[in-house]
């Protein structure tokens, strides 16, 4: 067994889950990728590996086997590479003008992203039961104004649902472009109901990083 090797595995046994010693892990990992690789490859890989621990509130067995960083046998470890590239594609795509989101956007600390409670938007929805046009109205617009915490007036003038003079009247059609990029990106029987609620949680910007 190398030095590496028996390093790595005594890292392994002492951290657990303790992400407090975390970073010591991914030291480990960029010499087991080798060091002839570039330094700032080697970087690289170790910061991605430590942000995606961070945003998901895991520890590396979430997606390896033991210290062999290439084992795909985890389910996990193939998906997190699906999730890196709809990341991507998002940012490169619909996302392009606005500053780049990250796994902590939607994750926040937990393996899978937070939903809108029902409450939160049947309570806009009951509230203003007399002003929607239609049920579907009523439903996208509660939904809408509980994800990103505003009212009707974040995007509407007083008195008129269809004025565009407000940026955030016209924002909703860029923002669409997204629900149709995240399916391309899983499998049938695990196709997630994609919400606003899930980047903004509450907040009319989204986190980018650990606060």
């Amino acid at each position: 067994m190398s030095v590496v090797t028996r390093i790595a595995l005594l890292i392994r046994r002492t951290i657990h889950d303790n992400a407090t010693v975390m970073p010591m892990v991914f030291v480990v990992i960029t010499i087991l990728l080798g060091q002839s690789a570039p330094a700032a490859a080697q970087q690289a890989v170790a910061a991605r590996m430590e942000a995606w621990s961070q945003a998901l509130g895991v520890s590396c067995a979430h997606c390896h086997s033991g210290t062999d960083w290439a084992d795909a046998t985890k389910p996990a470890f193939e998906f997190s590479g699906r999730m890196s590239r709809m990341l991507q594609a998002l940012n490169a795509g619909p996302l392009r003008d606005f500053e780049a989101i990250t796994c902590w956007t939607c994750h926040r600390g937990q393996t899978r992203p937070a939903r809108l409670p029902l409450a939160a938007w049947q309570t806009i929805r009951d509230k203003h039961v007399g002003e929607f046009t239609s049920p579907q109205a009523a439903l996208a617009m509660s939904v809408y104004a509980a994800s990103l915490g505003v009212d009707c007036s974040h995007c509407h003038e007083p008195g008129s649902f269809s004025a565009p003079t407000k940026p955030a009247h016209g924002m909703l059609a860029r923002m669409l472009p997204i629900f149709d990029e995240i399916p391309k990106y899983f499998d049938q029987q695990r196709m997630p109901r994609t919400q606003c609620y899930m980047c903004h949680q509450g907040r009319v910007i989204p986190e980018r990083r650990r606060q």
